[in-house]
């Protein structure tokens, strides 16, 4: 489609033979008769994986000018194929809506200017926002806000501007991270806007287990190092608290604080993989096996799981015992507090959770590339790899640091029981490293 658009482009502009160049491209990327398909591949060929792969690292196979797995065809691509046909054939463009060429081609916009004193941008809320600033006298603002991580509830609010530009009107945010859209009208027509983030952090329900986490301990055994390059910030695999909502009818919600939750790959969560294994006593059959046989790592047989929860900041797993895949998790985080809120319906999770469920928490880092989805481990820390050892332990001659960095657990941080040393739980020399929950009491 983009591909088409570009094509237009080089028709309005003269330029035909490039136009017929980007069309016969997308002609070549389609398959069947005119499928066109929304994205193409642009790298090397990459064969089919064998029959029995493991789904979630198996290819479909990809040739490079040819679709890559997505929508095929896509009616909107489809269209723009025919609409650059037609540019070409006419060597013009032959749509051009009235309104919109008049309102943006043939007349200057009449603007104003919005300018915000308050709210601070990804400031906490406390349900209402304050929303003040100056812009055009007598002008209509209007304010919308909007939720972008749960739900998507709206809520707005109006108000007119004095005669010397100022306003300030209350409007009430919904749960989570919102975006507030402070839209201005003048009385002459000539509008204006500027947006600021919120958060309102609250969870519904009641919380029915909080375990604090010592601060610093984010080096696994004692001797993890974070990777090197300046994406990973200070405290952004250092757990501090776990909690546990029972949010009402059907939904229980987790809550991770980190120490640092600032935007890493372009997701609030995107250096972070947390997993959470979760025991019902009365849950049926459980297992002590990791999310992938790659973490190397179990979990201890009295913390045996009956659901794993996995987020991260580019997918998730609800996974029972067996594998198989029990219901989805809606995920959202907010740097401003430096939670990571995660919640399940109660029919998936397979029950209510009460005195003697389970929970094992780890925390590594998260790696798309990876084949378990985690980030792996050297020597030392390299730009995207962890460090088995600090510089510092290397100097000590800790026995840990002539370890096979691919041996080792990748759990950067755990949630323990108040009787479990991190650093010894974690310790593959003192043997096969199974990780304990904390149990509501």
């Amino acid at each position: 489609m983009l591909g088409g658009e570009r094509g237009e482009h080089a028709v309005a502009t003269g330029d035909t033979a490039a136009a017929v160049a980007l069309w016969s491209t997308m002609a070549s990327s389609g398959s069947g008769i005119g499928l066109i398909p929304e994205q193409m591949w642009e790298n090397d060929v990459v064969a089919a994986s064998p029959f029995g792969t493991n789904p979630e690292c198996a290819s479909i196979g990809f040739s490079n000018g040819k679709a890559a797995g997505s929508a095929s065809p896509l009616t909107w691509a489809a269209a723009q194929y025919v609409r650059l046909s037609a540019n070409i054939r006419t060597g013009r463009i032959t749509e051009k809506p009235v309104d919109t060429t008049a309102r943006y081609l043939q007349h200057a916009q009449a603007g104003t200017t919005v300018t915000l004193t308050s709210p601070a941008d990804n400031s906490l809320v406390t349900g209402t926002a304050t929303v003040a600033g100056t812009t055009a006298p007598d002008a209509t603002v209007d304010v919308d806000a909007v939720n972008i991580d749960i739900n998507g509830a709206a809520t707005t609010a109006t108000t007119t501007a004095g005669a010397d530009g100022s306003f300030s009107v209350d409007v009430t945010v919904p749960a989570g991270t919102d975006t507030l859209t402070v839209l201005a009208t003048a009385p002459s027509g000539a509008t204006g806007y500027a947006q600021r983030t919120v958060v309102y952090d609250v969870v519904p329900g009641t919380l029915v287990l909080d375990v604090a986490d010592p601060s610093g301990d984010d080096n696994g055994p004692g001797t993890y190092a974070y990777p090197t390059a300046g994406d990973f910030h200070a405290g952004a695999y250092d757990l501090q608290a776990f909690q546990v909502y029972d949010s009402g009818a059907d939904s229980v919600t987790f809550r991770v604080r980190t120490a640092d939750l600032s935007q890493t790959f372009g997701s609030p969560l995107g250096a972070q993989l947390v997993d959470v294994y979760v025991k019902n006593p009365a849950g049926g059959t459980t297992s002590t096996a990791a999310s992938f046989p790659g973490r190397n790592y179990a979990i201890a047989a009295g913390s045996a799981w009956n659901r794993l929860i996995e987020v991260q900041g580019f997918g998730q797993r609800f996974i029972d015992a067996g594998g198989s895949t029990v219901g989805s998790v809606a995920i959202r985080a907010a740097a401003a507090t430096r939670y990571i809120t995660f919640t399940v319906s109660k029919a998936a999770l397979g029950g209510t959770p009460a005195s003697g469920w389970t929970f094992a928490v780890v925390l590594a880092g998260q790696d798309g590339f990876s084949s378990d989805q985690a980030r792996g481990f050297q020597a030392t820390a390299e730009g995207y790899q962890f460090g088995l050892c600090t510089a510092a332990a290397v100097a000590a001659n800790n026995p840990l640091c002539v370890v096979a960095p691919s041996t080792v657990p990748k759990a950067i941080d755990v949630i323990t029981p108040a009787r479990v040393d991190q650093a010894t739980e974690l310790n593959p020399l003192n043997g096969p490293v199974a990780i304990e929950g904390v149990a509501i009491p």
